[in-house]
């Protein structure tokens, strides 16, 4: 077997090996797309069931007040859980002198 014929092997087996990894990263990479899609995302799901439990509340004579306390505290709550910084803090406590008017 000549030099030429070693190198003509070698080159077929660099190609047939650079081809199958590419064939793998495009096939991990359409699994990860469909996986995307399968999933989605979380905040449209909550942010859509937020809004849509909050009408109610709104219609049933629950004050807005209550209302602002409430998703200030669930948004707090899921802060913390998915580790974040940005939390409120609680200086002042006192009931409010004004009318709400609407």
């Amino acid at each position: 077997m000549g030099l030429g014929a070693i190198f003509k092997t070698a080159l077929l087996y660099t190609l047939i090996g650079m081809g199958m990894v590419f064939c793998v990263l495009i096939f991990i990479s359409i699994c990860i797309w469909l996986l995307g899609l399968v999933c989605g995302p979380k905040t449209n799901k909550q942010s859509a069931s937020a809004a849509a439990s909050a009408a109610p509340a709104e219609a049933e004579g629950i004050r807005p007040e209550v209302i602002a306390a409430v998703t200030a505290a669930i948004h707090q709550h899921l802060a913390d859980e998915e580790g974040g910084d940005e939390g409120y803090v609680v200086r002042n406590v006192r009931r409010a002198t004004w009318r709400h008017t609407s």
